[in-house]
């Protein structure tokens, strides 16, 4: 009988993290802030930046590994503190991991589909805990959820193998995928991305925010932010020394819908006046062309 239904792949240890940051005012502070490379981060000054693709994968490890299951063919499906991971062209694959669900201690779930693919070839990875190892691994439809204990028709067992056999293969993240892409009334482009799976989000909602002009996109330091239940809030990130302060939020229009559509309502620099910004609609999956980026070391 399914008893709990997680909102991304993890353990309930883990769950307590993620429901930290959706708490009714979330508010979340980086110390990197003070320090003299933080206020220069971006600005041309101690802490220079390179080139990047603001969308990269970054480095990622297995973590503390539950159990490895094998298919007929020979794919690998590794269930770790870190993820969900696929073997591919003797690499393992972070996968996107779109739900989970739990049963008792030791039946989890986990809904998962290929980096980019359509949640249509999405498939469930099940998995049957004695304490930390798994017992039984298997494979089973999404449409389905049941758990290994209760299986239905569909369900292919995988053969487990010692945590060893994936020991030294080189492992690849999840991307970073756009959240917004604005336009500021100065010139200046904003530019936020957020980690493709959910449970990589901790402080600062997961944001990295990238900020200024087409030439030129920085990523900023993030040193607050503020969001209410109800999709309300602020983020303040650092150009140079000079805080700016992106509030955000729900407004209601004539095709909006019943919750209203999210906007965002000004950029203020400290000191300054307040700038319009206006939503990219809709939002690119890629990197925008003509945008410079650079990335914090």
């Amino acid at each position: 009988m399914l008893t709990d239904i997680l909102p991304v792949g993890l353990r309930p240890s883990t769950l307590l993290m993620l429901l930290a940051t959706v708490a009714p005012l979330t508010a979340c502070a980086t110390s990197d802030a003070d320090t003299p490379d933080a206020a220069a981060a971006g600005s041309g000054g101690a802490a220079p930046q390179g080139a990047c693709d603001p969308l990269a994968p970054k480095a990622i490890t297995l973590g503390e590994i539950v159990g490895v299951g094998k298919d007929a063919p020979g794919t690998l499906y590794v269930d770790s503190a870190h993820g969900i991971f696929l073997s591919l062209d003797a690499q393992l694959v972070r996968q996107h991991v779109i739900g989970s669900g739990q049963s008792g201690s030791n039946e989890y779930l986990f809904t998962f589909v290929s980096q980019g693919a359509d949640t249509s070839t999405s498939r469930n990875l099940l998995v049957e805990t004695t304490g930390a190892t798994a017992t039984a691994m298997g494979l089973g439809p999404s449409s389905s959820k049941a758990f290994l204990d209760e299986s239905d028709a569909g369900v292919t067992m995988l053969t487990l193998e010692d945590p060893s056999t994936v020991a030294g293969m080189p492992v690849v993240n999840t991307p970073s995928v756009i959240q917004y892409v604005a336009d500021v009334s100065n010139g200046d482009v904003l530019l936020t991305t957020r980690p493709m799976n959910g449970e990589d989000i901790s402080e600062n909602g997961g944001f990295s925010v990238f900020y200024g002009p087409s030439s030129a996109v920085a990523q900023r330091v993030i040193t607050s932010f503020e969001q209410t239940l109800s999709g309300n809030g602020t983020m303040t990130f650092l150009v140079g020394s000079v805080p700016y302060v992106l509030s955000f939020g729900m407004v209601t229009g004539p095709d909006s819908g019943p919750l209203g559509d999210f906007a965002l309502q000004s950029l203020t620099p400290q000191g300054g006046a307040a700038l319009g910004v206006t939503l990219r609609s809709p939002t690119p999956t890629e990197a925008p062309a003509g945008l410079s980026f650079t990335c914090l070391p």
